[in-house]
């Protein structure tokens, strides 16, 4: 953990230190980007199911980006469950005047799927998100980006075992997702 929050610090400290005179999203343009969620990682006894552990981004232009992400627990039978989660998305990305942060917004479609291992329930659930957030480049491969956005979901429980009629239902959610997540993205 200690190397982790050097880490951090660091990425955080190097603009100070190495004054760059260019522009970094612009003029050294970057197709792809891979990130992990490091406030999962860091917390990982608390996981949310709305932030995903490894993000893919494929800049279509400078302002347009799809984007995608996946989470899978996949657990032996003594664990009890197992999920996968995938969302796929369009972002419309905004760099700010000092070239060093950028905003975007955009919308996700997801896919959530959790089953027992020792019971027949399962839970499926589609959602739609749009959101906004920044990111923020303090050297040139990498940046560090955190957003905000309105779930919502669609959810099925099914139980095909169970007489109980709440636990064959369908339900709509809405609630502010995402909140604490902070992506490390490396561009390549």
């Amino acid at each position: 953990m200690k190397i982790i929050l050097s880490v951090i610090s660091f990425l955080m400290i190097t603009p100070f230190l190495f004054c760059q005179e260019k522009n970094i999203i612009k003029d050294d343009f970057q197709k792809n980007e891979i990130g992990i969620d490091v406030a999962n990682i860091l917390t990982f006894l608390s996981k949310k199911n709305e932030s995903y552990l490894v993000n893919y981004k494929r800049h279509l232009s400078i302002n347009h980006t799809i984007r995608a992400g996946l989470n899978l627990d996949w657990s032996t039978e003594k664990d009890q469950n197992k999920s996968i989660g995938t969302r796929v998305g369009y972002e419309y990305d905004c760099p700010l005047k000092d070239n060093m942060w950028k905003l975007h917004s955009g919308v996700d479609f997801s896919f959530y799927y959790y089953g027992s291992n020792y019971q027949p329930n399962t839970q499926t659930r589609y959602g739609l998100t749009p959101l906004i957030g920044f990111s923020y480049y303090p050297v040139r491969r990498f940046s560090i980006s955190t957003e905000v956005g309105l779930n919502i979901f669609y959810t099925q429980f099914r139980n095909p075992d169970s007489f109980d009629a709440d636990a064959n239902t369908n339900s709509f959610d809405f609630n502010i997702g995402s909140v604490g997540m902070l992506i490390l993205y490396y561009h390549f």
